[in-house]
């Protein structure tokens, strides 16, 4: 029978700022670019509001709302999510209403209509999709955080820049834009579109939210239309900063509890795993790990496993809990096929850990294999790690803790429990 190192919690400390009192800060967001706020008086304003969890989202549209309300306008909600919810108005409701964003709870209509108009076409071809609702109001607002995209890298990636693109594009926008990442790069498709949806859309600014490594609100900036571009590029920079990392370079193994599109747009964030891919291609960065291995999906992803392709090995409950069409559609419409691709399957995380240690190269047993367990990409303050990478890690500056490290244990299935 096959033995494993002992493994060892680590607890990890990132930079934490914050911005204190939410609901404050988003009015003084608000306040400090329309101090009068006579142009929202008596108009007919869209609030955009997207399908990535954000931290406080419920109460951030909520004080928007408010703010608008205050200052005469008739605000209602919309989805600026793409092709997310299934490119079904009920599919993008649910999702809203996952993070507490619905007609009851903020106070007025929310419109799931997909209808688009195009707006043009930019000078390099790229026609330019824009909501039919959002073009008929009296001006849209934007609500998205700005962070590390997990699909590509470049000046812009998540926030007020792809929202416009994607997010108010609704399904053809995202066909739009992912048709063509084959021949050009993510961001020189969506800064040419957001310069032409400027020019011709309603849209009165965006509110973007940068958060630390504990999912916490560090910044919020409301910011106008002129200032999209320099300002998405700039505060993306700054939420790479705030990114948290693991505290390795290279290991063996990467374990990962769960994936799912609650945990990242891609299952599995390359930011955290190292594992990218590039129309139907994939590659390791750093951390470099030589397996990654799947134990499940979670149940807020509701059967979308997109990402399990980046992994060498899963647990066949992942198998079992998938939904293929939903998965499927969210591989093809991103044009990563690849995404979607079956690893190797086991009936148990112990049949997984054998073929495992088998797949590696010479010298490595299961007593020496380094390896990392995380709960999923998004929550990794608290991690295990193997026997072998603790001197490392002692001196490591954003470890804060090693337990005494204690023996792999399966459960009478022969899977691991997953992490608290």
């Amino acid at each position: 029978m096959n033995t494993y190192p002992n493994m060892a919690t680590v607890t990890q400390q990132f930079p934490r700022p914050t911005v204190g009192a939410l609901d404050e800060a988003v009015h003084a967001a608000l306040a400090g670019a329309f101090p009068s706020g006579e142009r929202f008086f008596g108009k007919r304003i869209a609030v955009a509001v997207g399908s990535r969890g954000i931290t406080g989202i419920a109460a951030i549209t909520k004080t928007v709302v408010a703010f608008l309300r205050d200052h005469g306008a008739h605000p209602f909600l919309i989805p600026a999510m793409g092709s997310h919810g299934g490119g079904a108005e009920e599919g993008q409701r649910k999702l809203l209403a996952e993070y507490g964003v619905t007609p009851e709870a903020i106070g007025v209509p929310l419109d799931t209509d997909l209808t688009t108009v195009c707006l043009g076409e930019t000078p390099e071809g790229f026609p330019v999709y824009f909501s039919r609702v959002a073009m008929e109001s009296d001006g849209v607002l934007l609500i998205n955080r700005v962070k590390p995209h997990t699909d590509f890298r470049g000046e812009v990636e998540s926030g007020l820049c792809k929202m416009i693109t994607i997010g108010l594009g609704k399904i053809d926008g995202a066909n739009a834009m992912h048709s063509r990442i084959t021949h050009w790069n993510h961001d020189q498709i969506i800064l040419p579109i957001t310069r032409l949806a400027l020019q011709t859309a309603p849209i009165v600014g965006g509110l973007a939210v940068v958060e630390n490594a504990y999912h916490e609100t560090a910044l919020v900036e409301f910011v106008l239309p002129a200032n999209f571009e320099e300002r998405d590029k700039a505060l993306l920079a700054q939420a790479r900063t705030l990114m948290p990392s693991l505290p390795v370079e290279q290991a063996d193994v990467l374990l990962i509890d769960q994936i799912g599109k609650n945990i990242s747009g891609a299952g599995m964030d390359p930011n955290i795993a190292g594992r990218w891919f590039r129309i139907n291609s994939i590659w390791q960065d750093k951390p470099n790990f030589t397996r990654i291995c799947v134990l499940g999906l979670t149940a807020e992803t509701e059967g979308n496993a997109v990402g399990i392709g980046l992994a060498d090995f899963c647990n066949r409950r992942v198998v079992d809990a998938m939904d293929r069409d939903i998965t499927y559609l969210n591989a093809v419409i991103s044009r990563n096929t690849v995404n979607a691709h079956l690893p190797m399957v086991f009936d148990t995380d112990r049949a997984m850990m054998a073929m495992v240690t088998q797949s590696m190269g010479a010298g490595i047993t299961p007593e020496t294999m380094r390896i990392v367990r995380i709960p999923n990409t998004l929550d990794i303050t608290r991690i295990q790690v193997s026997e072998p990478l603790i001197d490392e890690l002692k001196i490591h500056p954003q470890v804060a803790s090693i337990s005494v490290p204690e023996a792999m244990v399966f459960d009478a299935m022969g899977n691991l429990p997953f992490l608290q």
